[in-house]
């Protein structure tokens, strides 16, 4: 259950950030080399607190999304979600390219992914 709440939580907001990213500055958009991020026990620490206040978001948002009456109406939804997001990454002290780039090296490395779980559950 934990691991698919990780999953999601990292596939949302990136695909959040991405979208928002594309609608702001679509140049942003083309191929680039994936930013590294030196992955310390701080970075990890503010990347579990983000990623656990985008689940919050998440989860606050769903319904009202769920419920939409217009294709509108769930975009400016998803646009709010989205917002308060980066909000919750940058007041874990991480940016926007920071947090998508650890949550795409946890995607890719299992190691990694058991790190952030075990801090997410000491965290509980």
């Amino acid at each position: 259950m934990k691991k698919t709440a990780l999953a999601l939580c990292l596939a949302a907001f990136s695909a959040s950030v991405t979208l928002s990213v594309a609608q702001a500055d679509p140049a942003a958009m083309q191929p680039q080399q994936q930013q590294q991020v030196e992955i310390t026990e701080a970075k990890l620490l503010q990347f579990t607190m983000a990623m656990d206040a985008i689940g919050e978001i998440g989860a606050k948002y769903e319904a009202e999304f769920q419920s939409a009456e217009s294709a509108e109406q769930a975009q400016q939804i998803q646009q709010q979600a989205q917002n308060e997001m980066v909000e919750a990454v940058e007041s874990a002290g991480l940016t926007a390219a920071e947090y998508n780039a650890i949550a795409q090296q946890a995607q890719q490395d299992d190691e990694l992914r058991e790190r952030i779980l075990s801090m997410s559950r000491a965290d509980s």
